[in-house]
């Protein structure tokens, strides 16, 4: 699928410097120079993508992500036996929690190396968006577009945290590459190959199910481009209805049912699947409880885009460029297409959630890569040099503004707290062997201390809430009911409401800041036992 339009009518030239594989032979392979020039960019991008992740406190941050802390708790949870969805209350496929359990057993229990599988999704993410980008627009724009990516916001912060956005979306990216890159008339393959990755996409979140109808385009562009359809007729509507394209989709879709049924019953005997209504109900239910807000307060900030304008002006000079395109071939419209579903999707879903944004960043990313390229060769053409002056300057600017970004997202990450000047972490640990579970309203601190919260408090979230499944009131019967002998509670947390419960049943040992920590009276008569407290 190699790019022969142009970017504009009458601009030949243009296409041909910025948007083709250059040197292309006609059975769309890359010739040796084009190939070692994308190679060498690719190498440079993930170096500098890697060396960045060492500047990363990933092995002492307490927590990077905001909501880093749920996975790996529910990953001690698994570690100590419990079961997903039958014991452990989870509203996410069980993927990603089975992974972090599984380092958990056999490598370590250190958030390393739980931060490490999300930096390798990363890293597999820009391959995958570089190498698709690269077989529809060449390597000029892959490059470009790859480091909009690792530039947008939050990017580097999802990118090192234990959370599931950058591994949900990477399958996604690898599965559209898949299709994209492979060329038709090879069988069947690559539709198997794409939705069995596109399965253990949906299996670490179903957020990967909005990319469907994507899919579904690409899926009729490979047909029609299979059949060598005349430029002419690539918008005919027969494409639609054919034979191969019907066979393709079932293949695909039947590929992407199995494989997502074998994942999970491989993963824990079908549980997600048996237990679906506690996923369905906490993402799609109405909501039935205002006691803590409602989705209505977490629309999409479309003042995001205008903070962006680096990639946000630009991207939209090449969505001009690719609806010229679309004439010639559809296939180039497909970062188009793909920054129109997000902006849809996550533009009326509530809640939307700030980590939300790397779902619009390979898109966006990808236009004001088209536009950036066809800007510079529309100057260089030109014959007015002050154009290419002042298009070098935006450049430079764009490129400042982007570093800003990149080096306060690492600023950030590197003062956020410590696990060595963690002193309420130090005092869990001194009574971790009297301790069989400990409640917190910040999970992570169970997975550093490596202590089970309750099971059916393994998740606490706004969601549950929202749904019903929880209230304040059944919260604090669910403490009471497991016994945890270790509390431990934000300073800023308002008061329980069976406070007298907590003072009779448990004692204030620890207090600083930011944490408040109880002790259970018969924990601490054991530990006094033991010589460990006084």
């Amino acid at each position: 699928m190699v790019c022969r339009g142009s970017l504009m009518q009458g601009g030949e030239s243009m296409a041909k410097a910025c948007l083709n594989l250059e040197n292309v032979r006609a059975d769309g392979r890359q010739v040796s120079p084009v190939k070692t020039i994308a190679g060498s960019v690719f190498v440079l991008l993930l170096a500098t993508f890697v060396t960045i992740q060492c500047f990363l406190p990933l092995k002492t941050a307490v927590k990077i992500g905001a909501d880093e802390g749920f996975e790996p708790a529910k990953a001690i949870l698994s570690v100590h036996g419990y079961k997903f969805y039958s014991e452990v209350w989870s509203d996410q496929p069980p993927v990603y929690a089975f992974l972090l359990s599984q380092i958990v057993k056999h490598i370590s229990s250190e958030i390393f190396w739980q931060r490490l599988l999300t930096v390798a999704f990363a890293i597999i993410l820009l391959s995958g968006a570089f190498w698709l980008i690269v077989r529809i627009h060449g390597w000029v724009v892959a490059s470009l577009a790859t480091f909009c990516v690792m530039a947008s916001p939050g990017f580097i912060e999802l990118s090192c945290s234990a959370m599931q956005e950058i591994p949900a979306l990477t399958p996604i990216v690898v599965a559209l590459s898949i299709l994209v890159c492979s060329r038709p008339g090879r069988g069947c393959f690559p539709e198997i190959l794409a939705g069995f990755v596109l399965a253990f996409g949906l299996q670490i979140k179903l957020i990967g199910a909005l990319y469907l109808p994507l899919l579904g385009v690409i899926l009729w562009q490979r047909q029609r481009f299979g059949e060598r359809q005349h430029v002419e007729n690539a918008w005919a509507i027969g494409g639609l209805f054919s034979r191969r394209l019907l066979r393709s989709a079932l293949v695909f879709g039947g590929s992407l049912a199995l494989a997502f049924v074998a994942i999970d019953w491989l993963i824990d005997r079908g549980a997600y699947l048996k237990y679906f209504r506690q996923s369905w109900t906490a993402h799609f239910a109405p909501p039935d409880s205002f006691e803590h807000g409602s989705p209505a307060q977490y629309s999409f900030k479309w003042s995001v885009l205008l903070k962006n304008w680096d990639a946000t002006v630009p991207a939209l000079i090449g969505m001009i460029v690719l609806v010229r395109q679309a004439c010639r071939r559809p296939l180039l419209l497909v970062p188009g297409v793909w920054l129109v579903l997000t902006l849809m999707v996550f533009g009326v879903h509530k809640p939307w959630w700030n980590y939300y944004y790397v779902h619009h960043a390979v898109p966006l990313g990808w236009c004001a890569a088209i536009g950036i390229a066809a800007l510079w060769q529309g100057a260089s053409n030109g014959r007015k040099p002050w154009l290419r002056w002042l298009l070098a300057v935006a450049c430079v600017g764009m490129l400042v503004w982007m570093g800003s970004r990149i080096w306060l997202q690492i600023k950030g990450i590197r003062e956020s707290p410590q696990l060595y000047s963690e002193l309420v972490l130090t005092e869990i640990l001194r009574l971790k062997p009297f301790t069989k579970l400990l409640y917190t309203d910040d999970p992570i601190y169970s997975f550093h201390a490596g202590i089970p919260l309750p099971p059916k408090l393994g998740v606490i979230s706004l969601k549950r809430f929202w749904s019903g499944d929880l209230t304040s009131a059944r919260l604090v019967e669910e403490i009471k009911a497991a016994e945890p002998g270790l509390i431990l509670l934000g300073n800023m947390t308002h008061d329980m409401p069976a406070s007298d419960w907590l003072d009779t049943e448990y004692r204030l040992i620890f207090q600083d800041s930011e944490h408040r920590l109880y002790a259970s009276r018969s924990l601490l008569a054991r530990a006094r036992q033991s010589g460990v407290v006084p």
